[in-house]
C-alpha cells in the first residue's frame, strides 16, 4: 500500500496538539506514517513519531535542510512510504486525514514544488542566496515554498546526493536554505517536478505593525471558522499554516 508520510519540522509538536491527534485518529492507520523532529521533547500525544536524529536548527540557516533530510530519511525505512508531505508545527489540516492522503495522491502524481507567496521574500532571497552559496552557480534563482510533496524516488535522490550539494551551502549565513535546497538541487539533478498547487496557505499580505513597521512575516491567525476553512478548500489548499496555540479554533475540523 502506498502511505502518505507527514514530515513535521517543528519546535515541539503540534500548536493544536488536540486537532491533529483528532485528524489521524479519525482515520484508517494504513494510509499514513507520522514523523516529527522536534526541537523539544515535550508532547502530549506525539512522542512516539518524533524521529531520533536531530539537527539544532536556527530561523533561515541550512541547519532547516539537514532536519529535513533527517525527517526524509527516517521516512525511507518504511517502504511502503510513496508520499512525503512536509508540514510544520503551525499546519493545520483542511480536510480528515482520508481525504487529505487521497487528494495528496489525486493532486501530486509528481514531487511538487509551488511559488512562493512573498515577492518581497522572493526579492530579497536572490541576494542572500548569492551570500550563502559558494563554489557552484545557480541560475535563474529565487525562493518558493518550502513545503513540498515528493515522490519516493526523488527523496531517494535527495539523500543520495545530500553530501554532494550540501558542501556549498554556507551553513552560518541566512540564505532561506528551506526555500532554495530542494527545489534547487531538483533541477541540477534532473527530477522531473512540477511548480503547481502548493499545499499550505499562508498569508503573506504586507501588514504594518503599531509602530508602522512593515511585517516581513506570514500572518498568524487570531481565529479560524467554517467560512475560513471552506475559501481556503475552495482555492485548493490542504493545510494552513500559522495557527497558534491560542488561535480561537471555531470549526470542528
Amino acid at each position: 500500500m502506498n502511505k502518505v508520510a507527514f514530515l513535521n519540522l517543528s519546535l515541539h509538536s503540534f500548536n493544536q496538539e488536540g486537532v491533529w491527534k483528532k485528524f489521524f485518529d479519525g482515520g484508517d492507520e494504513d494510509l499514513f506514517n507520522l514523523y516529527i523532529h522536534s526541537k523539544s521533547k515535550k508532547s502530549r500525544f506525539f512522542c512516539d513519531y518524533f524521529i531520533d536524529k536531530k539537527v539544532p536548527t536556527s530561523w533561515g540557516q541550512f541547519s532547516l535542510v539537514e532536519a529535513t533530510i533527517e525527517l526524509i530519511k527516517a521516512a525511507l525505512e518504511d517502504e511502503d512510504n510513496e508520499y512525503f508531505s512536509l508540514i510544520s508545527d503551525s499546519h493545520l489540516p483542511l480536510y480528515p486525514l482520508d481525504e487529505t492522503v487521497s487528494l495528496i495522491k489525486e493532486r501530486y502524481p509528481k514531487t511538487t514544488f509551488a511559488k512562493h507567496f512573498s515577492f518581497h521574500t522572493k526579492v530579497k532571497s536572490q541576494l542572500t542566496f548569492r551570500k550563502g552559496v559558494k563554489d557552484y552557480k545557480f541560475d535563474k534563482y529565487n525562493a518558493v515554498c518550502q513545503f513540498f510533496v515528493l515522490r519516493r524516488k526523488d527523496a531517494i535522490k535527495f539523500v543520495e546526493t545530500f553530501d554532494h550539494w550540501s558542501k556549498y551551502f554556507v551553513k552560518n549565513e541566512v540564505i532561506f536554505a528551506d526555500e532554495f535546497y530542494f527545489w534547487g538541487v531538483a533541477r541540477e539533478i534532473g527530477i522531473d517536478f512540477d511548480m503547481g498547487q502548493a499545499t499550505t496557505y499562508s498569508d503573506w499580505s504586507i501588514r504594518k505593525d503599531q509602530h508602522g513597521k512593515i511585517s516581513r512575516n506570514p500572518r498568524a491567525f487570531e481565529s479560524f471558522s467554517r467560512a475560513m476553512m471552506q475559501n481556503y478548500r475552495d482555492r485548493n489548499f490542504l493545510y494552513v499554516r500559522k495557527i497558534m496555540p491560542e488561535t480561537f479554533i471555531t470549526v470542528n475540523l
